[in-house]
């Protein structure tokens, strides 16, 4: 396997940079934005308007939460190129 300075193996360094990962998105994205008290769905939720209604509001938080943050990531790579050039 091809290695990094200091001899960590490339792979090993994926696993915790995806590890990482999954918990700063998807633990936020679950206790911030989907909730633990969300209820249970049938399998048709979208022949019931209640439930429809219920999984749009789960749907337009996640897609709010991840925009902010593709947002947020694009303006601190812009600032750290920024800092870093100077």
């Amino acid at each position: 396997m091809s290695q990094h300075k200091g001899n960590h193996d490339i792979l090993v360094t994926n696993l915790i940079s995806l590890s990482f990962f999954a918990v700063f998105v998807f633990v936020p994205a679950y206790y911030f934005v989907i909730g633990t008290n969300t209820g249970l769905y049938s399998r048709f939720w979208f022949l019931d308007p209640e439930q429809r209604k219920a999984q749009w509001v789960i749907s337009k938080r996640m897609f709010c939460w991840l925009g902010g943050a593709a947002l947020f990531g694009v303006f601190w790579s812009l600032a750290l190129g920024v800092v870093l050039r100077a």
